[in-house]
């Protein structure tokens, strides 16, 4: 992984830009490939208009026999102890996680429909009038539980390999291995023992 991401940087020649810019380069024709969560989907598709044909694909691990990928998603709290809040969060809540408030999500993002009766019924002409759309759904069958660290530093370090592989993209890394080495010990150290 740290050899394609090398290389995507340095001999891809990737500049070092924020996400939002990303989103206008790639719209603006001015890059070839951009790699996104598909809840930026109907946004950019909006921004490209008819300067050019946007095709979606799928994650290119999925194209191995084996290949899987993580489930992600969102999670929803209602904090308020007034009880008129209370109620009144419980009914967006109900919304937004049911059939139709999925099906505005999916149409007005791109994003994949947390409800399984409209991403399979209410959607399906949707879908069909979309094919970009659909490259998120078709990967349903190959989501698998999400990873996460083991130990109370899991998140630390998630952060830890974004600094790293953030090294690389603003060519602060002298090398690949010398990045993934670096990478490596600072996570074997939040690591729980064996």
């Amino acid at each position: 992984a740290m050899n394609t991401y090398w290389d995507i940087i340095h001999r891809g020649k990737q500049p070092d830009i924020s996400i939002n810019d990303s989103r206008s380069e790639f719209s603006s024709g001015l890059s070839g490939m951009w790699i996104t969560s598909s809840a930026s989907l109907y946004k950019v598709t909006e921004m490209i208009g008819d300067k050019f044909e946007l095709k979606t694909g799928k994650f290119p691990s999925v194209m191995e026999a084996k290949g899987k990928l993580p489930a992600g998603g969102n999670g929803a709290l209602i904090v308020t102890k007034d009880a008129k809040k209370q109620r009144a969060a419980w009914e967006m809540l109900k919304f937004w996680c049911g059939e139709e408030g999925a099906v505005v999500v999916a149409e007005k993002t791109g994003y994949m429909p947390s409800n399984k009766v409209a991403a399979e019924k209410r959607l399906k002409e949707f879908y069909k009038n979309n094919p970009n759309n659909m490259a998120t759904v078709s990967q349903l069958p190959l989501m698998t539980k999400w990873y996460a660290f083991p130990g109370e530093n899991g998140l630390k370090i998630t952060d830890i390999i974004y600094h790293h592989l953030e090294s690389v993209a603003t060519h602060k890394a002298k090398n690949k291995d010398e990045a993934l080495t670096r990478m490596t010990k600072d996570v074997r150290k939040l690591l729980p023992p064996n």
